[in-house]
C-alpha cells in the first residue's frame, strides 16, 4: 500500500495571522454590540407600545366616565361616546383606533393617512372575542400585519353590550424600520470593518518591517559578513527587539573574530617551535646518546613553550565569557600580601609593598592574581636584578587599584599604544609570546576595569590594574 503523501500546510504570515485577528476581533464586537443594541431596541419598542396602548386604552375608559364637552352633561348615547373618542385619537401610519361591533366598523379617526384597522375584519374579530373592562394588552398576528391593540367594551347606560374600543399599533412595521435602522447599520460596519482591515493591513506592515529585513539580513549573513546591522526606528517593542538583534550580532562578529584571531594567532606562533622540532628529529642521531639527550631536552622546552603558549591563547578566547569572571568578597589586605609573596619568588629584585589597601572588593580573586603576577613577571623580566619592583594596591573612590612599578627599561610613547596587542614585543629579544600584557587587560576588562599604563625608556614603568570595587563597570 502506498503511504499517502501529504504536504505541509502553508503557515500564514505573521502579518495575515494579525490582520486576521484584528478583523475578526473587530468584527465579532461590531456583530456582539448590533445584536445586542437590536434586542435592546426592540424590547424597548414592545414595552413602548404596551405603555402607550394601556394609557390610550384608560384615558378611553376615563372618557365615558366623564361630562359629553358637547352638553356637559353625561353621553347620551354610546354613538356620541364613540364619536368623541375618534375625535381624540391621534392616528398614524402605524398607530389607530377603531370603534365596531364585531367585523363591522362604525366610528374612525378623521385622519387618511393612518392604519386602517377596519378593513382587517380577522382583527376585528379578534379584538370583539376579546375585550374586558379590564385593560390588557394583546398580540394578533393576521394576514395583513402583525398587531399589539387593546380592546374595552362600550356599554349603554342599560347595561347591553353595543360594540368595541379598540387601539392598535402595527408591531410588524416598527419591528420592520427597525430592522432596516440596523441592516443601514450592518453596512457601514462592513465597510468600516473593510476599511479598518485596509488600514491595518499597512500599519501592521510598518510595524512588522523590522522583522522582515531582519529575516532579510540573517538569510544573508555570515560568519564571513557580519558587520552589517538592521537599522533602529521608533521605542517601541520591535525596536528594542531589533537593538537585541543587533547586540546578537555584535557579540557574534566578535565571537567569529575572536575564532579567527585564535586560528591565526595558533597558526602563527606554533609553526615556528613545530618548525624547530620537526628539524631537530630529523637531523638527530639516533645512535648517538648524547645528541638524543640534547634533542629531548630541546623538544621537551619547546613542547612547554607550547603549551603556555596554548594556555595563553585559551584564557584570552574565554575573556569574553561571563563565566570568566567568578567573582566573590575579598578582603584586600590578604589578596594584596599572599600576592605579593609569591611575586616574591619570580626574581632576585628589591621588592617592596609600597600600599595595602583595606577593605572588602567583588572580584574574581584568582584572575586577579594572576592578571597582577603576570605584571609582575614583566617587570622582572625586562629590569636588571637587584633593581626594585613594587607593589601596592588602594580603594580610590568605587574603584580598587593594583599596580606594579619597576625600574626597567621602560616603553616609548610610540610603542604605549601597542603593546596590548597580541604578540606585541617590545624587546623582540626577549622571552615569551607577547601575551602577558593583553591577558591582563582582558582580565581587567572581564571585571568591567582597565589596565592603565605609565612608563618612560629609561627610568621604568607602572602598570595599574583598575576595576570596579563592588563589581559594576566604571
Amino acid at each position: 500500500m502506498l503511504a499517502r503523501i501529504t504536504r505541509p500546510a502553508r503557515r500564514m504570515s505573521v502579518r495575515a495571522r494579525v490582520l486576521a485577528y484584528l478583523v475578526g476581533l473587530t468584527g465579532l464586537a461590531l456583530t456582539v454590540a448590533g445584536v445586542t443594541a437590536y434586542a435592546i431596541e426592540r424590547g424597548r419598542l414592545d414595552a413602548t407600545i404596551t405603555e402607550d396602548l394601556a394609557l390610550r386604552t384608560q384615558s378611553f375608559i376615563e372618557l365615558a366616565s366623564e361630562p359629553d364637552p358637547t352638553t356637559g352633561q353625561a353621553f347620551a348615547s354610546s354613538d356620541d361616546l364613540m364619536r368623541e373618542a375618534m375625535i381624540r385619537v391621534v392616528a398614524s401610519p402605524t398607530e389607530s383606533a377603531v370603534a365596531h361591533t364585531g367585523e363591522i366598523a362604525r366610528f374612525v379617526p378623521s385622519n387618511p393617512n393612518r392604519l386602517r384597522l377596519e378593513d382587517d375584519s380577522a382583527f376585528l374579530a379578534e379584538a370583539a372575542s376579546q375585550a374586558a373592562d379590564v385593560v390588557r394588552v394583546r398580540s394578533v398576528r393576521t394576514d395583513q400585519a402583525d398587531y399589539r391593540y387593546a380592546a374595552v367594551p362600550i356599554v349603554e347606560p342599560d347595561g347591553d353590550t353595543v360594540g368595541v374600543f379598540t387601539i392598535a399599533t402595527d408591531r410588524g412595521t416598527l419591528i420592520d424600520n427597525l430592522r432596516e435602522t440596523f441592516e443601514v447599520y450592518a453596512l457601514v460596519a462592513a465597510l468600516s470593518l473593510l476599511m479598518i482591515g485596509v488600514v491595518a493591513w499597512t500599519t501592521v506592515g510598518r510595524m512588522l518591517r523590522p522583522i522582515t529585513v531582519l529575516q532579510e539580513k540573517a538569510r544573508h549573513l555570515s560568519e564571513h559578513d557580519l558587520a552589517e546591522r538592521i537599522p533602529v526606528t521608533g521605542h517601541d517593542d520591535l525596536a528594542r527587539l531589533t537593538r537585541t538583534v543587533n547586540g546578537m550580532l555584535d557579540r557574534l562578529e566578535r565571537a567569529f573574530a575572536d575564532q579567527r584571531q585564535l586560528l591565526d594567532d595558533a597558526s602563527h606562533e606554533l609553526r615556528t617551535p613545530l618548525a624547530i622540532m620537526r628539524t631537530n628529529l630529523e637531523l638527530i642521531e639516533p645512535r648517538d646518546p648524547d645528541e638524543v639527550m640534547r634533542t629531548q631536552q630541546i623538544l621537551l622546552d619547546e613542547v612547554e613553550m607550547m603549551s603556555r603558549l596554548v594556555d595563553d591563547l585559551v584564557t584570552l578566547a574565554k575573556s569574553d565569557r561571563p563565566e570568566f569572571v567568578l567573582r566573590e568578597n575579598v578582603e584586600l589586605r590578604d589578596l594584596t600580601e599572599q600576592t605579593f609573596t609569591r611575586a616574591t619568588a619570580l626574581g632576585e629584585r628589591d621588592w617592596q609593598l609600597e600600599s595595602v589597601g583595606e577593605g572588602t572588593v567583588w572580584v574574581d580573586s584568582q584572575r586577579l592574581t594572576q592578571a597582577w603576577l603576570q605584571l609582575a613577571a614583566n617587570a622582572v623580566k625586562f629590569s636588571e636584578p637587584g633593581s626594585m619592583v613594587a607593589l601596592g594596591t588602594a580603594l580610590v573612590g568605587d574603584d580598587v587599584h593594583l599596580w606594579v612599578r619597576d625600574e626597567g627599561i621602560g616603553i616609548s610613547a610610540e610603542d604605549q599604544g601597542h603593546v596590548l596587542e597580541r604578540f606585541n614585543r617590545v624587546d623582540p629579544e626577549a622571552e615569551g609570546a607577547g601575551l602577558g600584557l593583553p591577558i591582563a587587560s582582558a582580565i581587567a576588562g572581564a571585571h568591567g576595569g582597565r589596565l592603565a599604563i605609565d612608563s618612560t625608556v629609561g627610568k621604568g614603568s607602572a602598570f595599574a590594574l583598575i576595576v570596579p570595587r563592588n563589581g559594576d563597570a566604571s
